[in-house]
């Protein structure tokens, strides 16, 4: 009985193949650990893409390792006849089974290599979802800093050009008031030269009256001159007549003396009529420069009167008046840190000094607001102005409160436009910076710094005033708004009152340190 040797399943050639396959595999498989997790998944499809041909391949292979079988059963003689050539091959494909099985093995750590990188590709693309909502996130909160940024820059620039307007205004009211007081100056120059002409007239006057007495003297002497000559004249004739015969060379000569006292006397008239028209002009000169001078003296009164009626180029106006006083603790302090003990008591003499200065004013009320508004006099009824007895009331009233809280400008101008419909007409502000409190903040916005609590209520007080408590109205007039500011710290605050006095009709002024 013949002994038959079973077909080799794989035959040297494809398990060369397959062994090079793996190899390349394995390689690729380190390779792609060394990428980022989506070139990982890219060459795991490659990967299996690579193993799926392997597979087919080593399909191709058993096919024709079966081929091989049926070929070899067919040729039985040759096998005998290369017994000694199959026991080689039989060893070789043994060697080569331990290979295929290492490969299987390496194969098997390569699937769970790649279920491992899967695994991590997995996670990997959880954290970059994580990180691209975190960075979502961050993109959101940029744009609403760059859109807070932006806002915050049209909110500065816009403060710039209301600073240099206030600072154009400011330069424009000291240039007009530099020439009203060069105006007061040559004024009082042309008023002294006017009083130096009206000395000369007097002096000139006098002489010109001087000189007439005097004429009217010569002309009196002239007069009795005439009279005696007359009588001299009137003697020599009776002698004449009595001697005419012995005095005829006497009578010719008397006539000769007759008619040079005429010529005399005729001269004499005619220099009274020029000495008299002489006093004439002179006195309708006197008359003309009495008028001039009284002309000039109107002109002074209503110049003085002029510059009495105004506070540092603020027209002193209205009849029913209300006096709005800051007195937050900044009214009490020199800058932030340092107090100034003088700098209230200048509030109230200033307040004061602007009531004497309104020649209209009638009825007034006094409201002192710091966080919280409150009337000086009674429960806001209207109090009838009496001149120095008003003013030193109202400066002693303000000096017995003290400056104290923060600044609710809101509350101020709420209580002062409860009396817009008893005829309220004008409000003079004096404060020394920004609202720092008010009813409308937000949660936010109360935790921001002053400066910028400071410019979102300012605008609201704007607002308020445009659209509701200044808004016209029928058979109502806007109420005229003057401010004035005490020394302050930032441009903000007198652009913020001058751009309100601005609008509602008024003017502002700054008050400097002392």
């Amino acid at each position: 009985m013949r002994t038959r040797h079973k077909p080799p399943a794989l035959v040297s050639m494809w398990m060369l193949d397959v062994f090079c396959c793996a190899l390349g595999c394995v390689t690729l498989l380190f390779l792609l650990n060394s990428r980022m997790a989506t070139d990982a998944v890219t060459a795991n499809k490659n990967a299996l893409r690579d193993l799926q041909s392997a597979d087919k391949r080593l399909a191709a292979a058993i096919t024709s390792l079966e081929s091989t079988k049926i070929r070899l059963i067919s040729e039985a003689a040759e096998r005998e006849k290369l017994a000694a050539a199959l026991t080689r091959e039989e060893a070789l494909r043994l060697a080569l089974t331990a290979d295929a099985d290492k490969l299987r093995t390496a194969l098997a750590a390569t699937e769970k290599e790649q279920a491992d990188t899967k695994k991590r590709l997995d996670l990997a693309r959880d954290d970059a979802k994580a990180a691209q909502a975190l960075l979502d996130a961050y993109q959101s909160d940029l744009k609403a800093v760059e859109k807070k940024a932006d806002a915050t820059a049209k909110d500065l620039a816009a403060a710039r050009a209301q600073a240099n307007d206030a600072a154009d205004l400011l330069a424009k009211r000291k240039r007009e008031a530099d020439a009203l007081a060069k105006q007061m100056t040559t004024a009082a120059t042309q008023m002294s030269e006017l009083q130096k002409l009206v000395r000369a007239k007097d002096d000139e006057r006098e002489v010109l009256t001087a000189r007439a007495d005097s004429m009217k003297k010569e002309l009196i002497d002239l007069e009795a001159r005439l009279r005696a000559t007359q009588r001299d004249l009137d003697a020599q004739l009776l002698a004449t007549k009595a001697a005419a015969k012995a005095a005829g060379d006497e009578l010719a000569q008397a006539k000769a003396q007759s008619a040079k006292a005429g010529s005399e006397l005729v001269a004499a008239q005619a220099q009274i009529k020029d000495l008299s028209q002489k006093v004439r002009d002179a006195n309708a000169s006197i008359i003309d420069l009495q008028g001039d001078k009284a002309k000039l003296a109107d002109k002074f009164d209503r110049m003085q009167k002029d510059s009495e009626s105004r506070f540092a180029g603020i027209a002193m106006t209205g009849s029913r008046v209300v006096f709005l006083v800051d007195m937050s603790g900044s009214m009490g302090k020199r800058d932030l840190n340092a107090l100034d003990d003088t700098k209230w008591a200048t509030v109230a003499e200033t307040v004061a000094k602007v009531m004497r200065s309104i020649p209209t004013l009638e009825k007034y009320q006094v409201i002192v607001f710091s966080s919280r508004a409150n009337w000086l006099f009674g429960q806001g009824e209207w109090q009838t102005y009496s001149g120095e007895t008003s003013a030193k009331g109202v400066r002693d009233a303000l000096l017995a409160v003290k400056p104290k809280d923060d600044t609710n400008m809101h509350a101020g101008f709420e209580k002062a436009f409860a009396l817009r419909a008893s005829g309220l007409d004008t409000i003079y502000l004096f404060s020394d910076g920004l609202p720092t409190s008010g009813p409308n903040l937000t949660p936010a916005q109360e935790a921001l710094s002053e400066s910028e609590r400071g410019v979102i209520l300012g605008k609201e007080v704007r607002d308020l005033l445009a659209k509701r408590w200044n808004a016209p109205a029928a058979g109502r007039p806007r109420v005229r708004i003057n401010s004035v500011g005490f020394y302050f710290e930032s441009a903000e605050v007198g652009a913020f009152l001058w751009a309100m006095s601005r609008e509602n009709d008024g003017s502002f002024v700054g008050m400097s340190k002392p």
